[in-house]
């Protein structure tokens, strides 16, 4: 997956959160999750790659920031 992010061209730190609190906290109903900026973005399964790479290119588009499948 490191190896993904790099090719979006982008510096990303990835967090793994475990505490029950901070993850229903956040709005999840289903593991495993991924979001940013405190922002859910998936749910409920693994994403592939290429589905991973697309969330996170169009979340960090809503802030801004191009990646490398937009160019």
């Amino acid at each position: 997956m490191d190896e993904a992010i790099r090719q979006l061209k982008v510096s990303l730190e990835v967090e793994i959160i475990g505490d029950i609190r901070l993850i229903k906290a956040a709005g999840v109903e289903m593991m495993p999750a991924m979001a940013l900026e405190g922002k859910l973005l998936h749910q409920g399964r693994t994403p592939n790659v290429r589905e991973t790479m697309t969330i996170l290119s169009s979340a960090l588009a809503e802030h801004g920031i191009k990646t490398a499948l937009e160019e």
